[in-house]
């Protein structure tokens, strides 16, 4: 038996280690390309690279696997810093593969995993066992071609060190849990992301006093008693400079910063500048996919923490929806609206989540080009900002109207600020009269100081005279900033012509994509030009896109775009459109995309663009973002050949989405929505059965916004109609549906029933959670059930009409989906109004409010507030509940969502008759009865003329009104077959001579 001491020696060591794995990317078809003895010679002498890295960084080569390799860091010498170590070596791995592209050499592309964990390892070293090495070969096998993924235990252990971004959650192979992938990237400590559109060479000069603004607003913040501070100033005159500088004055405190650029033609993408900041933490394709549990961690990992209701109202922001259901959305009890603010809450909530740890400086740029969403976000962390650690400052060209911001306004330069900055670029004495002109020409504008002075210095003319001065200008053909801007750009040389074909991408650029324009100019070169135009100082590193660059200026790309003639500008524009037209997911937003095809003159794919940029919008309820898509879409449609084999399709699908928009902007009701969906159906109606209906949106909304009851009946008349031979089941029942809404409204309740029946029918659980959200806002088969027990009680089926609205209540809770069950509530308490049962209205509305506050459906809280102020005074003598009642009708008022104005006036006149004031309650009865009979709202007429004639007989009117009224509303009732409003207008008109009407 061994000793204690002989285990010990033999058994080996338990340690902390940090595995990383590298292998090379299909290494069998590359061999079978290849030379055996040149394939050879590569993999040996990427191997001896990569173990003279290894080395380097201290770690061990371990094992060569034939085409890739095992190395531990932390084995066997024992390292602090084994993780931050083999996370470097990773990256130098890289580099070295991607060098390896010579004439001698085979071209490698390398996979590599790096994970962190306790291991046990023999004293011979021979074997090696632990879950770090396992995670981190299936993480190397998990990674894309040239890239590394490191596993959380690394990450935890190098946060400080590297930047990382969750890429995804992966289930590996013998992991019971899913595996969160991370790829590293190291900082670059040459363009920090606290110092933006900075100019390190040459402190700022003249604005002392804005800096000394900054700063004491950062030191109230320091204190808890954060702001909002707007820099106000028109291009070029040193907005993004002072904000800079201001930047760089704290960045040896401790604090975060983050920098939102919002740019041109962008302002239809909405709250794109937040958007762009969680890709930063985490891939695109954890937004779109929804994936809540990689969100929090990324959040997480940046010291972020957040409740899981913040995550799940941003993915449900951010997550890929069908483009088709943004043609069909209402807008209905504003639900769209309360997504809306509950989004800019969740992103202000991620935005200001460190600020009680750590101070924050939030930076809005170029705000004058925000979307909607952005500026109320904006407007939302400049209030929250009082109460905590954070100053929020936004540039802008142009003035906002905003409570909570303190502006600084920026004007030109101070002559002597000017000569100070004239001087400092001159570096020696500058010639006398140089600061007086240079002042005369910028009229203190900062960048055409420098500009100026630049271009004169580079040309020290041998007369340093004003004559001569302006003799240079002339020859250079310099009469503005921007011809001088354009004089630094012809400067660069061959670099000169990078530019001109970034700026056609945009003032910010990728390299891969500008390497793909510069067709024929080899990597090498792009790199160097790109590296001559940072050092003019024409380009700089993107402070917001880790990789990317962006002009200086937007005035640079300005010069650079217009030195370019239309036509080549066209054909650029036209490479990059046909790159974006054949890409599966367009590597830029969908609304620079539309503006390039645009450009590119390629009209069509302009159009499906702009299309798909508007739906994205209308699908996040950001509907003045989606509008400004519209525009464009509208544009190119129009441009468009009228024999173009897409143009109708294209126009069918613009006018839909107009009219969602056009209804939530100016009200469904409006004359533009009607305008639209009316135009809308000329065209389809010529177009044939099938195209008819996959637009069926469009016969929605022409009928949802008809202008009255009346002309509402005829058009679903005709949507039944044309839907009759439409074999797609959900089409057909959606046409039923417009028929029983209006039908019921109309009196037509034979009509309406037989709608009910036909459609429910066809009605398909699965369909209607899909339809529901857009098709009124509520399952069809809720409206169905509930429109078919008011026809029945109407009709004086009492029992047909008890067992309709029990389903209908039933099936609303099973939906578990709000606007229905708010539907299904508001027919029950409509049903229990109008057998006058108090208590059951009253229960009812309160049940119906609870929802409708929790999910923000304003229409259906203004309801809720009217049945319920009006049951509790018809119940008590002392007027309790009239406040209620008008404070609810107020606001439906102000809605304009009142679908049933002839019974809610009957109630109006009910509570004004119990408040002592029958004359007023007449006037609300007769008025009804008018719009009534003019709109076509027959269903309650017959009800509203015997209001009248009780209101007339309390006010001592002649019996002969009163009994023509009575007699109005029997004819009323009986020619709309609706037995019970007959009944009881006929036993009034029977006690006339009695003791009154009922």
């Amino acid at each position: 038996m061994k000793t204690l001491d002989a285990r010990i020696r033999f058994t080996g060591e338990r340690r902390q280690v940090t595995a990383l794995f590298y292998d090379i990317v299909g290494s069998t078809e590359l061999l079978l390309r290849s030379e055996p003895e040149k394939f050879f010679r590569s993999v040996s002498a990427l191997h001896q690279n990569a173990e003279t890295i290894i080395r380097k960084h201290g770690g061990f080569l371990h094992q060569r696997l034939g085409d890739g390799g095992c190395c531990f860091f932390g084995y066997p010498e024992q390292s602090e810093d084994a993780a931050e170590s083999a996370v470097q070596a990773s990256l130098e791995l890289l580099h070295i593969a991607a060098g390896s592209k010579t004439k001698a050499r085979t071209p490698f592309q390398l996979r590599i995993g790096v994970a962190t964990g306790l291991v046990v390892f023999s004293t011979e070293g021979d074997e090696i066992v632990g879950t770090a090495p396992v995670l981190a070969a299936r993480l190397q096998a998990e990674a894309e071609p040239n890239s590394v993924l490191v596993a959380d235990s690394t990450v935890r252990l190098t946060r400080h060190k590297f930047d990382y971004k969750l890429v995804r959650e992966a289930r590996l192979k013998g992991f019971e849990d899913p595996v969160a992938l991370w790829r590293p990237q190291e900082r670059d400590r040459s363009a920090p992301e606290a110092s933006p559109s900075e100019d390190r060479d040459r402190p700022i000069r003249g604005r002392e006093k804005e800096l000394a603004a900054l700063s004491g607003a950062w030191h109230s913040a320091l204190e808890g008693k954060g702001s909002l501070i707007a820099i106000v100033g028109e291009a070029g005159i040193g907005k993004s400079r002072l904000v800079g500088e201001f930047a760089e004055r704290l960045r040896q405190t401790a604090h975060e910063t983050v920098v939102f650029q919002c740019g041109r033609r962008l302002e239809s993408q909405p709250l794109h500048p937040f958007v762009s900041f969680l890709e930063r933490l985490v891939e695109p394709s954890v937004l779109r996919d929804g994936n809540a549990r990689a969100f929090m961690q990324a959040l997480q990992a940046s010291g972020r923490e957040v409740d899981a209701a913040v995550v799940e109202t941003i993915l449900a922001f951010t997550a890929d929806r069908s483009a088709a259901t943004s043609r069909n959305i209402r807008i209905s009890d504003l639900s769209g609206r309360a997504f809306r603010r509950k989004v800019i809450e969740a992103a202000a909530d991620i935005l200001a989540s460190k600020a009680p740890g750590i101070p924050t400086l939030l930076i809005f740029e170029d705000v004058h080009w925000a979307d909607d969403m952005t500026l109320e976000l904006i407007d939302r962390l400049g209030a929250l900002a009082a109460g905590l650690p954070i100053l929020v400052v936004q540039t802008s060209r142009i003035r906002r109207s905003l409570a909570v911001a303190t502006e600084i306004e920026l004007s030109g330069l101070t002559a002597a600020a000017v000569r100070d900055l004239v001087a400092s670029i001159w570096r020696e004495h500058p010639p006398p009269g140089l600061s007086d002109f240079v002042l005369d020409q910028c009229d203190g504008m900062p960048l055409y100081a420098e500009e100026l002075t630049n271009f004169l210095r580079e040309r020290q003319p041998l007369g340093k005279s004003l004559s001569a001065w302006k003799e240079l200008l002339r020859e250079g053909g310099v009469s503005s900033l921007n011809d001088l801007l354009s004089a630094r750009l012809a400067a660069t040389g061959s670099a000169r012509r990078a530019a001109q074909f970034a700026s056609v991408i945009g003032r910010e650029f990728g390299i891969s994509l500008l390497a793909y324009l510069l067709e024929g100019v080899s990597r090498e070169t792009v790199d160097a030009d790109i590296d001559r135009l940072l050092s003019q100082g024409i380009i700089e590193r993107s402070s917001v896109t880790r990789g990317a660059f962006q002009f200086r200026h937007v005035l640079a790309q300005e010069a650079a775009y217009g030195s370019l003639l239309k036509s080549d500008r066209r054909r650029i524009h036209r490479r990059i459109a046909d790159r974006l037209i054949a890409e599966t997911k367009p590597s830029l937003p969908a609304a620079i995309a539309a503006w390039q095809c645009a450009e590119a003159g390629l009209h069509d794919a302009a159009a499906r663009f702009a299309l798909a940029a508007a739906e994205a919008s209308v699908l996040r309820f950001a509907m003045r973002e989606a509008n400004v898509s519209l525009e464009l879409c509208e544009r190119e449609v129009d441009s468009l050949s009228r024999r173009h084999p897409d143009r109708t399709e294209l126009a069918l699908s613009l006018f839909e989405l107009r009219g969602v928009v056009a209804a939530a902007l100016e009200g469904e009701g409006s004359q533009s929505a009607r305008r639209v969906y009316a135009r809308a159906m000329q065209l389809l109606k010529k177009q044939p059965p099938a195209l008819r209906m996959k637009h069926f949106p469009v016969y929605w909304g022409w009928w949802f916004t008809a202008p009255n009851i009346l002309t509402q009946q005829s058009r679903a008349r005709v949507v039944v109609g044309d839907m009759q031979a439409v074999e797609d089941r959900e089409t057909r029942l959606q046409s039923y549906h417009c028929g029983w809404a209006t039908s019921f409204h109309a009196g037509e309740h034979a009509f309406c029933l037989d709608c009910v029946a036909k459609g429910l029918d066809l009605y398909e659980a699965d369909s209607a959670v899909r339809n529901r959200a857009f098709f009124g806002g509520h399952d069809a088969k809720v409206c169905g059930l509930g429109e078919s027990a008011l026809s029945y009680l109407l009709l004086n089926e009492t029992g047909a009409s008890e067992d309709a609205i029990r389903e209908c209540l039933e099936w609303g809770t099973a939906t578990d989906h709000a606007g229905s069950m708010v539907h299904a509530l508001y027919y029950a308490m409509v049903l229990a109004r109008c057998q006058s049962r108090y208590a059951d209205v009253h229960a009812l509305g309160e049940q119906m409010l609870s929802l409708a506050e929790r999910h923000g459906l304003a229409a259906s809280q203004a309801r809720a507030n009217m049945y319920c102020g009006w049951a509790e005074l018809m119940t008590s003598p002392a007027g309790r509940g009239a406040a209620r009642f008008e404070a609810g009708l107020l606001l439906q008022q102000q809605l304009g969502t009142d679908d049933n104005l002839s019974m809610h006036s009957d109630m109006h006149a009910q509570v004004l008759q119990r408040l002592g004031k029958p004359a007023e309650a007449l006037a609300i009865v007769q008025n009804a009865i008018s719009v009534g009979r003019g709109s076509g709202q027959w269903f309650w007429l017959a009800e509203l003329y015997r209001r009248s004639a009780k209101l007339r007989r309390h006010l001592n009117d002649r019996p002969s009104s009163i009994r023509r009224d009575l007699t109005k509303a029997v004819r009323i009732a009986e020619g709309q077959k609706a037995a019970w409003l007959a009944e009881r207008a006929k036993r009034s008109l029977d006690g006339l001579q009695g003791n009154g009407s009922r």
